[in-house]
């Protein structure tokens, strides 16, 4: 049996594309060499991250139909941008809601705020995708 390979992705893969620029972005990476510049619309990174991420057109259409169902959670994301996320949001459809904040202090604190009154929260790190893979491979 010969070496199999893998598929490239068709050139009209928005979604690859869009995860490879997000990715490139939080990383810092320099807009230059950005292939079609998540922040083109901005003219660059925004003054803040939560407008740099409006811009891109990051945002959850389920909360639209989730928040008036279940309006705890929509208490739970206003407590995250009380707390200063700078952006918060629901994860998919609904399994999350997470806040972007600008420092570890910052995110503890709303984390220990939200566990306070009965909410679960747990505090995470975000991972560029190259840390993933390392962090994956250090477990196996």
């Amino acid at each position: 049996m010969g070496q199999s390979t893998l598929t490239a992705p068709a050139a009209s893969d928005r979604m690859i594309e869009f995860s490879r620029e997000i990715s490139a972005w939080l990383s810092g990476e320099p807009v230059g060499r950005r292939r079609s510049g998540v922040s083109a619309r901005g003219g660059g990174r925004a003054e803040t991250l939560q407008l740099d991420l409006v811009r891109t057109g990051i945002e959850n259409d389920f909360e639209k139909v989730v928040f008036p169902q279940y309006p705890e959670l929509r208490k739970v994301k206003s407590v995250l941008e009380r707390a200063g996320a700078w952006y918060a949001s629901l994860s998919g459809s609904g399994s999350a809601i997470y806040g972007l904040f600008g420092s570890r202090d910052e995110t503890l604190a709303a984390a220990k705020k939200l566990n306070r009154s009965g909410t679960p929260a747990v505090v995470t790190n975000t991972l560029t995708r190259r840390q993933y893979w390392k962090r994956l491979q250090t477990l196996n």
